[in-house]
C-alpha cells in the first residue's frame, strides 16, 4: 500500500493514459506532487497474479479487430476487486508505473537533483528537501521539461548540455528571475554556469548543445534503442502532444455477434486454433459436453457455424464495411441481438431528397483497442504509412493488446447516393477540392522522414482522393450534427463519437454514426435515440445548417486563414466545428464546412445550399 499512488478511469487507459504516458498523482497520506510514466504490457503480465495475457479473468474478443490486429483478443485495465473479509494482495492486478521524470525541484531553494538525491523515508515514493523541510515537509515537485522524439521515445532534460556545465558534482537550480522563459534560469553553483530557457521548445534546440534522442524507453524496463539518433524536442510533461494513442475499434454486430468466446469459456482459444478435424477429439478430451451442459453435435455445429462466419469477413475491405451493410439494412428493418439492437425511423420530409434513410440503434458495444502510440504529431490516421513507426507497448509483440469495451446508442444517418454523385460533379466542388487536395499533400509530404514513408503515404493519399470529397463533406456534417447534438439533447460535447461510413467503387458507403459510448455495461438511457425521431431530427438538422452558415470567428475562419496552422483542414476552428479528441476518429483534420453551406461567393459549392435556401 506504501506505493499505491492512485487509480485511473478504466476508459481512460487505452486513450490517454496508456503505456508510455506521463501522468501525474498525489500521495494518498502526504498528497506530495508525484509524476510517472505507465509501465509497458509485460509490466501488467508481472502483475497479473500468476495469469498473464489471454489466461487473465479480465479478457473480452472481438473476431472482426482480431483477425486484422494479429491477436487472440485483448484484455482490459484490470480492476482490482476487494473481496469481503480477505485480505486484497497489493501486487495483483495493478498498473505498474515507473517514476519520470527522475529530476525533481524543491519549489523554495529551487534546487534541481534526482529523485535518489533528495530525502526520502525507504520505500515511499515522496522526495522532499531537507534543506528547506523543518516542522513541516517542503516536497520536491517533478520538473515541467521533458525531450521526446517522433519514434516515440522519451528521455530526461539535458539540464547540464544545456548550460554547458561540465561539473563532476554539479549543483543545479532552475531560478525564476521574470516571466517566460527567458526568466527561467538554469543555474550551476559550482562552476556558475547559467542560460535561461529561451528558445527552449524550438525544433532544433536540443540539437544546438549537441543531444540527439538516445532511445530511451523508460516503460519498457529501461529499454533503449541506440539506433535511433532522431531530433529531440523540448515539451511541457503535461502538454498534450506528449502522448497520442493509437487506436483501432470496431462494433459488434451479427453475424459475428457474439462469438463462441461467451460459450465455450476458458476452452475457447484451444479449439479455436485447432483445425475442424480436431473438434470432436477436442470436445471428448476436454469434456465439454459435461462441464458446458451442451451434446457434443450442438457445441460441433457452433463451432462449424462460427468458423463459415468468420471466413465470410474479407479483411482486405475496412472494418467499416460490415457495419455499414448491417446498418443499411437496418435502414428498412429492425435487428434486434444482445449487442446490436436497431430500428429503422422515417428521415424528415423536408430532407429525403439527401437522406435515404435513418436508423436508430438503441444498444451498440464498441471495442476500442490500442495498437501503439505516438508522441509530438498525432497519428495520422487513413495515411499513416507502413514504415511509420509509432511508440511501443511492450518489449516484444505480444500475442494480446489492451482494449476497453464500450456500450451506448446511436443515430445512423444514410445519404443518398444520387444526390451526391450530383454535387460531387460540380465544377466548383471540383475545383475547391484539388486546392485543398493541394494544401493537404504538401503537408503530408513534409512530415515523411523517408523515401519509403513518403511512398507508404503517397498510396493512401491517391486511395483516398477518389472519394475525398464526400469524406470531408460527411465528416464535417457529423461535426455539426455533433456539436447540435450536445446543445438540444444535454450531452457533454465529449460524450458523442463519430464513426463515419465513406467509401467509392465496390463497396461504397454513404453514412454518419453519431452514438454515446460508456464503459457502464448498461450504456445510456435513450436520450440520444430520442433526438432521431423525425420531428426533433429535422429541428436539430435546421440548427446546425443555420450554426454552419456563419461562425463568430468568419470572415477569417470561412476563408481558411484560421487554419493556415493546420492544413489539413478547410474553414473549420473551434467556433464552428472542432470537437473534442476523442470524440473524432480522425484528430480534428479533413473538414471544411463550405462543402456544406457554400459561401457567398460560391453558394453551389455548398451540399446543403438548397436546403438552406428553402428551410431557412
Amino acid at each position: 500500500m506504501r506505493n499505491r499512488i492512485g487509480g485511473l478511469r478504466r476508459s481512460h487507459v487505452v486513450t490517454t493514459y496508456g503505456p508510455g504516458a506521463i501522468i501525474d498523482f498525489r500521495a494518498p497520506k502526504s498528497g506530495a506532487p508525484l509524476s510517472g510514466v505507465l509501465a509497458g504490457l509485460e509490466e501488467w503480465d508481472a502483475a497479473s497474479g500468476g495469469k498473464p495475457g489471454m489466461n487473465h479473468p479480465q479478457v473480452i474478443h472481438e473476431a472482426r479487430l482480431e483477425k486484422r490486429l494479429g491477436v487472440d483478443g485483448f484484455r482490459l485495465p484490470p480492476v482490482k476487486h476487494a473481496q469481503m473479509g480477505r485480505e486484497i494482495d497489493d501486487s495483483i492486478d495493478v498498473l505498474p508505473v515507473v517514476r519520470f521524470p527522475q529530476y525533481l525541484q524543491c519549489p523554495a531553494c529551487n534546487q534541481l537533483k534526482r529523485a535518489d538525491d533528495w530525502n526520502k523515508n525507504p520505500g515511499d515514493p515522496e522526495r522532499w528537501c531537507g534543506r528547506c523541510s523543518d516542522d513541516e515537509k517542503v516536497w520536491a515537485v517533478p520538473v515541467r521539461f521533458i525531450v521526446a522524439c517522433e519514434d516515440g521515445h522519451l528521455d530526461e532534460f539535458q539540464w547540464k548540455r544545456w548550460i554547458g556545465c561540465t561539473c563532476t558534482r554539479s549543483a543545479l537550480a532552475l531560478e525564476t528571475r521574470g516571466p517566460g522563459l527567458g526568466g527561467k534560469v538554469v543555474r550551476c553553483t559550482a562552476c556558475e554556469h547559467f542560460r535561461s530557457l529561451e528558445g527552449v521548445f524550438q525544433k532544433h534546440a536540443m540539437q544546438s548543445v549537441g543531444c540527439t534522442c538516445a532511445g530511451a524507453e523508460p516503460w519498457i524496463a529501461g529499454e533503449r534503442d541506440a539506433r535511433c539518433g532522431k531530433p529531440l524536442r523540448v515539451l511541457q510533461r503535461g502538454a498534450s502532444n506528449v502522448y497520442w494513442g493509437d487506436t483501432r475499434s470496431a462494433l459488434d454486430i451479427p453475424p459475428f455477434s457474439p462469438d463462441p468466446s461467451s460459450v465455450f469459456g476458458p476452452y475457447w482459444p484451444a479449439l479455436r486454433d485447432a483445425k475442424r478435424a480436431k473438434w470432436p477429439v477436442l470436445i471428448d478430451g476436454m469434456e465439454l459436453v459435461d462441464k458446458l451442459g451442451q451434446p457434443a453435435s450442438v457445441l460441433q455445429r457452433k463451432l462449424e457455424e462460427w468458423a463459415d462466419t468468420l471466413a465470410s469477413d474479407d479483411e482486405e475491405q475496412p472494418v467499416e464495411w460490415a457495419e455499414f451493410k448491417q446498418f443499411h439494412r437496418s435502414l428498412t428493418e429492425p435487428i434486434t441481438r444482445p449487442e446490436f439492437e436497431t430500428r429503422p425511423s422515417q428521415a424528415p420530409p423536408e430532407f429525403r431528397s439527401f437522406l435515404e434513410g435513418v436508423a436508430l440503434a438503441r444498444r451498440l458495444r464498441e471495442v476500442r483497442a490500442q495498437v501503439g502510440f505516438t508522441r509530438i504529431h498525432p497519428p495520422a490516421g487513413m495515411f499513416r504509412a507502413g514504415q511509420a513507426h509509432p511508440g511501443k507497448l511492450s518489449k516484444v509483440k505480444l500475442r494480446w493488446l489492451p482494449a476497453i469495451e464500450m456500450r451506448g446508442e446511436g443515430i445512423f444517418l444514410g445519404f443518398d447516393r444520387e444526390a451526391v454523385h450530383e454535387w460531387e460533379q460540380r465544377k466548383e466542388v471540383d475545383d475547391h477540392f484539388k486546392r485543398f487536395c493541394q494544401q493537404l499533400w504538401k503537408d503530408l509530404a513534409s512530415e515523411a522522414r523517408t523515401p519509403e514513408e513518403l511512398a507508404g503515404v503517397q498510396e493512401k493519399f491517391d486511395r483516398w482522393r477518389p472519394y475525398g470529397a464526400r469524406f470531408v463533406l460527411l465528416h464535417s456534417f457529423a461535426h455539426a450534427f455533433m456539436r447540435r447534438l450536445s446543445l438540444e439533447c444535454g450531452y457533454s460535447s465529449s460524450a458523442l463519437r463519430e464513426r463515419l461510413y465513406v467509401n467509392v467503387g465496390p463497396v461504397e458507403m454513404l453514412g454518419v454514426l453519431v452514438h454515446t459510448d460508456s464503459p457502464d455495461s448498461e450504456g445510456t438511457l435513450g436520450g440520444l435515440v430520442r433526438q432521431g425521431q423525425p420531428d426533433r431530427l429535422h429541428d436539430t438538422i435546421v440548427g446546425l445548417l443555420r450554426d454552419a452558415q456563419w461562425c463568430s470567428s468568419d470572415p477569417v475562419c470561412i476563408t481558411g486563414t484560421m487554419t493556415l496552422s493546420t492544413p489539413r483542414n478547410g474553414a473549420a476552428c473551434h467556433a464552428c466545428l472542432l470537437a473534442p479528441e476523442t470524440s473524432c476518429q480522425h484528430f480534428n483534420t479533413l473538414l471544411d464546412r463550405t462543402l456544406m453551406v457554400g459561401t457567398e461567393e460560391i453558394p453551389r459549392l455548398g451540399f446543403f445550399r438548397a436546403h438552406i435556401e428553402e428551410v431557412l
